[in-house]
């Protein structure tokens, strides 16, 4: 039976060793295997294929609009590995990595190296209070800022929805990111010296030719009314994946801290969240529901984060989000430091209200 965790805190002696134990007991766990890897790949790559080729043989079917469904999750799936390439956890080489998470860029669109450089600048930063605003998905109002600013407390609680979360992150994934400007390091909040600004840009404009050529030679063989069936599928998994990203860390019992008690195992353990899901959705989403084993140790390769989930005890003591909690991600928007937790519009207002009595 996993035993309780500890609360998130300061830099104790208690906290730096439960730090430490969880990372030494998650490095066994990080070890490629280019087997299995390759395997992913290529078997993910021939479903993609496949349902592009039923696509292009049954276009002219009223049926054919199901298409869109099994394409959405193979993208998804895409995305994720291509992801697990820029954390250099897929394959154990860090070139073959490089090689295959920039040809899959081609696929989604979005520019491996661009991503890679803003997704790590993510894991390093998540949950620090200070750093919000560079990072839209992962910036929380607190209750202070939404109790002294309410009509932008009341602006963030009406925009955020499953509907406008799908869509925004959509856009960006499919349309902003097509320039380097909408990544983190191009961004006017960014204060961090970027070291590679111009492998990011050479990045975003070799993936927008690429990915150019092949929605022409697409659109080419699946004929127009098909090729709109393939974009929507791009749009939809682009949506899925935003509402994943959000439910990761945007939920009621997450972490934020202030740089005096941050912690990268505690933005991990307790800021990152568990989704448990049944084989199908662990496959496409490849295991990325098991975020705070992924944050904790990035360099695990999604096919033993399981794994390492049962065998750390500080792991299995996370108790995964149930559907409850999944809607609570689009209602409990402000971070609360006194209770430290996310917590509703109506509940930081009345807490408000309670203390003028």
């Amino acid at each position: 039976m996993p035993q309780p965790l500890p609360s998130p805190g300061a830099a104790t002696p208690e906290a730096i060793a439960f730090s430490r134990g969880i990372i030494e007991a998650s490095i066994p766990f990080a070890r490629a295997n280019d087997g299995l890897a390759a395997w992913q790949i290529g078997s993910i790559l021939a479903l993609f294929g496949g349902s592009l080729g039923l696509l292009h043989v049954y276009g002219d079917q009223p049926w054919r609009w199901l298409l869109i469904l099994p394409l959405t999750a193979v993208l998804i799936r895409i995305f994720v590995l291509q992801h697990d390439c820029g954390h250099k956890s897929l394959f154990r080489s860090s070139r073959v990595n490089d090689a295959v998470g920039t040809l899959l860029g081609f696929i989604t669109g979005v520019a491996y190296e661009a991503w890679r450089s803003e997704h790590n600048w993510h894991h390093g930063n998540q949950a620090k209070l200070s750093h919000r605003g560079v990072d839209r998905m992962n910036s929380p109002m607190t209750a202070a800022e939404a109790i002294a600013n309410p009509a932008n407390a009341k602006l963030r609680r009406d925009k955020i929805s499953i509907p406008s979360i799908f869509f925004l992150g959509a856009v960006s994934l499919v349309i902003l990111r097509k320039r380097h400007t909408a990544f983190f390091q191009f961004r006017e909040r960014f204060r961090w010296t970027v070291r590679n600004g111009p492998a990011m840009i050479r990045s975003v404009r070799l993936t927008n030719g690429m990915h150019l050529a092949y929605l022409v030679a697409l659109a080419v063989w699946l004929g127009p009314l098909n090729f709109i069936i393939a974009l929507m599928a791009m749009v939809s998994a682009a949506g899925c994946g935003s509402l994943l990203f959000w439910v990761q860390h945007n939920y009621e019992h997450s972490h934020q801290a202030d740089d005096a008690h941050w912690s990268f195992i505690d933005a991990g353990v307790y800021g990152s969240s568990y989704i448990h899901l049944g084989p199908l959705w662990r496959y496409i989403t490849a295991s990325i529901c098991l975020h705070h084993v992924h944050h904790v140790n990035a360099r695990i390769p999604n096919y033993r984060l399981e794994a390492a989930r049962r065998a750390i005890p500080e792991l299995a003591a996370v108790a995964s989000l149930q559907a409850s909690d999944l809607r609570k991600c689009f209602t409990h928007v402000f971070w609360d430091e006194g209770s430290g937790r996310m917590v509703p519009h109506d509940e930081v207002f009345a807490d408000r209200s309670a203390g003028q009595a």
